[in-house]
């Protein structure tokens, strides 16, 4: 009887012990399970071809297609290096574009329209409002029929974008980026004859410098401003 009697005290006491557990424990999240959750949380973005808003270019084109698009390509290419958009494919966007009869600038309320279509939280637009270089020179005193001159050559390319959100149509976030790239070099003149002592003064190679800088500013404002896409 006693033995009865301490099992179904034991068994009691197990039973009330369970009862003040939680009901359900969660086991820690993988590693990869986090890396799902944070992929789905992905903003879908779609880049418009930019606008070529400068007068003062320098080059109408820049890897085989104009300056404007070229850039929009290259932006395109480090945002999906960067990971924080989901960016759409450009093929999926000129579908759509020649599905709709669109061509040359787009405004606001088309962006958004776009936007829809391809069903992305978000659509930027963008202008390249500079894309040019710049030259300097200076000359220097001569001695014994020997001249000197010094020259500066700069390139400059100014981004300016537009981020819209396709569910309300409202500007969420504007952005500006500068990209600068300077060669210097020195010629010198020996009674008349000149030669050049700089090596890859190469005007295209600064522009590409300073598309690059650009490009990798805008990426890094677009990944701040990204919170700001409802």
């Amino acid at each position: 009887m006693h033995l009865q009697r301490f099992l179904r005290i034991s068994i009691a006491a197990l039973l009330l012990t369970a009862a003040s557990l939680p009901a359900t424990l969660t086991p820690a999240a993988s590693e990869p399970s986090i890396r799902v959750a944070q992929a789905g949380q992905k903003k879908r973005l779609v880049v418009m071809d930019f606008d070529y808003g400068t007068t003062n270019n320098y080059y109408n084109s820049y890897r085989g297609v104009g300056a404007a698009k070229g850039i929009s390509e290259m932006l395109i290419n480090e945002l999906v290096n960067n990971g924080t958009y989901t960016v759409v494919d450009r093929s999926k966007l000129e579908q759509t574009l020649r599905q709709q009869n669109r061509s040359g600038s787009i405004d606001v309320a088309t962006a958004v329209e776009i936007g829809k279509e391809l069903k992305v939280d978000a659509v930027l637009i963008g202008t390249i409002t500079r894309f040019d270089i710049s030259k300097q020179s200076g000359g220097g005193g001569g001695f014994l029929g020997v001249g000197g001159s010094s020259s500066k050559t700069k390139a400059i390319v100014q981004i300016d974008v537009r981020l819209i959100s396709t569910s309300t149509g409202d500007i969420l976030a504007a952005a500006k980026a500068v990209g600068e790239a300077d060669q210097g070099s020195t010629s010198i003149s020996v009674r008349g004859i000149s030669g050049n002592s700089s090596e890859g003064n190469n005007d295209e190679a600064l522009l590409s410098a300073a598309i690059e800088k650009s490009v990798n500013q805008m990426v890094t404002k677009l990944a701040e401003i990204s919170g700001k896409i409802p």
